[in-house]
């Protein structure tokens, strides 16, 4: 019988290098999935999302200023006026709100910081929208003298693999949005009365029409179910009384920039699957259970929130949970004993259940985990033998932790798991057993050493040149790390990672009980990329000095029976 290789332990370029790899081929498969659809579905996500993600921001950034519009002359307010337009069968809507002066200022303050990510989002969406007489888009010429408080977008249905648009722009100045309108059209427009109400249809079909206030845009048949909806057509319901978008909106911050709602249908046909245009959404909304999902984007004195809260079907969700819903609720605490330099951290309560949970996922409706644990057990048997959930899981305490820390100067940072509040001697037990099936799926003829230091027995195994995989029992606390420095950090005690500003500022006003809390230093990322070679790539360099602003980014998600919610916060500016 053939001898076969004994596995090689990777270095840490190594693994750096296979990743940037594996994210080039997804980046590249999403672009192969991108260029499938087709260029009016293109250009229909592409105004959506735009109008939902930082696009919104940068784009107020861009024109400064802009009318604080209300009907009656009253102070400006949160009014949606344009949800009441939209047919309540809308596969998604997004609105964008222009009125509330405290997120314009700290929009425009957020902005500054940022100007060539802000004309280079904003060129990109000036793209997507008409310009007059075929030429290019002047937002500040064409738009901003008649634009009112809102704009939004509805995607209709229009078949069972077609969906239409519709841009609702609100007319502060109507003479100045039916000249925008003449202006977009090609030849001579044909002019229609649909219910009381004018529209212009153009020889490419695309219909204009001034409706309750709002200069509606889009196909003929879309801009009717606007006009049916507006004026009270028999079964013309707006998507305003939906009891499921109301739930899910009514979840969203009051103040925000703004927001976009899905309904059942549009998490299907927009999310649901890997090919599906916002798959990536898919574990925030648990396309599999959601009766529809909402988002907003809202600007602080720190940065830029982004919340996400999809309202569930119960007995679906209990029936095919996501990741993030069938995690454990905890209460976090572990950050403070962390490293305040962290460059990451990952944390979820109640690791045995956790790692039932993650188990479960794995052998009913999530392949990719099921071929993560079986090619885990195959490179170490000792797993087939070591019941996980029964010996060691209920050993492992009440909350665990992931994180990246420091490890010196020039070396790669160590990758720290950390689990409070364990069965000391179990733990001790099941890792005895454990190790020696360890060492020899990774090639080390030796095995763990033990050594003291100071008052810790640590056992250490040598991988690689940057891999020195370590574990010690700290106190109640067990911590496994990819480099001695990532125990010492976490036995090092107080100040924490919790105690740190950039942290606070990314996790402050997230939910007390969650289900999943992580947070990125990306100050400390972008230098360990710099000291990698990243400075030698010229899109870097273009960017780099409104990169440096970013601060840290604080992740939180919060599953319950009949909603899960998430919040990303992406901190801008000094510390």
């Amino acid at each position: 019988m053939p001898r076969l290789p004994r596995p090689r332990a990777p270095r840490a370029p190594e693994l750096v290098a296979d990743l940037g790899r594996l994210a080039a081929d997804l980046a590249q498969e999403a672009w192969d999935r991108w260029l499938e659809l087709s260029i009016y579905t293109r250009r229909r996500l592409g105004v959506l999302l735009g109008l939902c993600a930082t696009v919104a921001l940068l784009w107020l950034v861009a024109v400064p200023a802009l009318p604080c519009w209300a009907p009656g002359g009253d102070a400006c307010g949160p009014a949606d006026r344009a949800i009441d337009l939209v047919p309540a069968d809308a596969l998604a809507y997004a609105h964008l709100d222009l009125q509330r002066s405290e997120q314009l200022d700290a929009a425009q303050r957020l902005g500054a910081q940022l100007p060539a990510l802000s004309r280079a989002a904003v060129g990109r969406l000036v793209r997507m929208l008409p310009g007059p007489h075929g030429a290019t888009l002047d937002f500040g010429r064409d738009i901003r003298p008649w634009l009112g408080g809102e704009a939004a977008l509805a995607v209709l249905p229009a078949g069972r693999r077609v969906a239409q648009e519709v841009q609702l722009l609100s007319a502060a100045d109507e003479r100045g949005a039916r000249a925008y309108a003449a202006a977009i059209a090609s030849g001579p427009p044909r002019a229609t009365t649909d219910r009381g109400v004018e529209v212009e249809v153009d020889r490419r079909g695309l219909a204009t029409a001034l409706v309750r206030g709002f200069l509606a845009i889009g196909t003929r048949r879309g801009v009717g179910e606007v006009i049916d909806t507006a004026t009270g057509a028999a079964g013309a319901d707006s998507l305003a009384g939906d009891g499921v978008a109301r739930d899910a909106r009514a979840a969203l911050p009051d103040q925000r920039l703004a927001d976009l709602y899905l309904s059942r249908q549009g998490v299907a046909r927009l999310v649901s699957g890997p090919r599906a245009p916002l798959a990536a959404l898919a574990t925030l909304i648990d396309p599999g259970a959601s009766r529809g999902a909402a988002a907003a984007l809202a600007a602080g004195g720190t940065g830029l929130e982004l919340q996400v809260h999809s309202v569930l079907d119960p007995t679906r969700a209990r029936a095919h949970p996501s990741i993030l819903s069938a995690l454990p609720a905890f209460d976090p605490s572990l950050a403070g004993s962390l490293s305040p330099d962290s460059l990451g951290y990952l944390g979820v309560g109640n690791p045995g259940e956790a790692i039932g949970a993650l188990a479960g996922l794995a052998t009913s409706g999530q392949p990719g985990l099921a071929a993560a644990f079986g090619e885990l057990a195959k490179r170490v048997p000792a797993l087939r033998r070591l019941d996980l959930e029964r010996e060691l899981a209920p050993a492992l305490g009440d909350e665990a932790a992931f994180a990246l820390t420091p490890s010196g100067a020039s070396g790669p940072p160590a990758l720290a798991f950390v689990a409070s509040g364990i069965d000391a001697s179990r733990a001790a037990a099941a890792l005895d057993r454990l190790k020696g099936g360890v060492a020899r799926a990774l090639g080390s003829a030796r095995g763990f050493v033990q050594r003291k230091e100071g008052d810790l027995t640590v056992h250490s195994l040598r991988v690689s040149s940057g891999v020195d995989l370590t574990y010690a029992i700290v106190d109640s606390d067990l911590v496994i790390a990819t480099d001695p420095a990532g125990v010492r950090a976490v036995s090092a005690g107080a100040p924490g990672l919790g105690d740190g500003q950039a942290f606070q500022d990314a996790t402050a006003g997230f939910p007390d009980e969650v289900s999943t809390l992580a947070y990125l230093n990306l100050d400390g990322l972008l230098a360990l990329g710099e000291r990698a070679g990243l400075t030698r790539n010229p899109a870097y360099q273009a960017f780099a000095p409104e990169l440096q602003e970013l601060r840290a980014l604080g992740f939180a998600a919060q599953g319950a029976p009949d909603q899960l919610s998430t919040y990303v916060r992406l901190v801008v500016g000094p510390g």
